[in-house]
């Protein structure tokens, strides 16, 4: 997992999918701020309404993200 600040980056048990979370001041809990969702040519991030855009954090933390889902899709593309 990748957080920063109020902001996170993890598997989704419930949904199956890497996550952009917004966790809540008890540090445990959490919304989901956006999906990344892989398909044939990579991944694509999917926002949860205006949430990915109500903190600045989600923005470097939503692009490290992208860039590493990036990265492991290359690297099983190689493998394949």
């Amino acid at each position: 997992m990748m957080r920063l600040g109020k902001i996170g980056f993890l598997w989704g048990e419930l949904n199956q999918k890497y996550e952009l979370v917004s966790y809540h001041d008890d540090g445990q809990t959490h919304h989901v701020i956006a999906f990344f969702e892989k398909h044939r040519e990579g991944y694509d991030m999917r926002t949860v309404g205006d949430r990915f855009f109500q903190d600045d954090d989600a923005w470097i933390v939503g692009k490290h993200a992208m860039m590493f889902l990036e990265e492991v899709f290359r690297k099983e593309t190689e493998d394949a």
